[in-house]
């Protein structure tokens, strides 16, 4: 455990969360980026889902010692590799929830049950900056309601 996290736990601080920003389009994560990195202390990117379950993976090993993850995901369905709904899925089985949203240009109702099934919120392509912001804050308040 590194100074700062012990700190961190000693004067009852929450550690600031990170974003982790999954889509092979690097002008769609720098629009993330751009709506919503101020809100974090950290935002991290990946290009395709075998990169989004490493990110995810690491960041719960930075985790270790905390109560609750720091993590916020926010990814594309259709990407290289691992869609982020197969991704999501593995990850249900392997780690607690994390809020997430799941941003796609085609929401079916098979992908809208399957992201409700996961505790994952659906954001449909195009969605505004405006809508991004909201539906965020919103996830990271479910979380914290429990």
């Amino acid at each position: 455990m590194d100074a700062e996290l012990l700190r961190m736990q000693q004067t009852h601080e929450v550690p600031p969360r990170r974003l982790l920003i999954a889509d092979d389009s690097a002008e769609m994560r720098w629009i993330v980026r751009a709506a919503v990195g101020a809100e974090f202390g950290e935002v991290v990117e990946a290009v395709d889902g075998r990169e989004l379950f490493w990110e995810m993976l690491r960041a719960s090993f930075a985790d270790k010692g905390s109560s609750t993850s720091n993590l916020v995901v926010i990814t594309d369905l259709c990407m290289p590799s691992y869609d982020g709904l197969e991704v999501l899925d593995a990850w249900s089985d392997f780690e607690h929830r994390v809020p997430t949203i799941l941003i796609t240009a085609f929401p079916t109702d098979a992908v809208r049950a399957h992201a409700q099934t996961l505790g994952v919120c659906l954001l449909a392509k195009p969605f505004s900056t405006r809508e991004l912001r909201r539906v965020l804050h919103e996830v990271i308040d479910d979380q914290r309601r429990g």
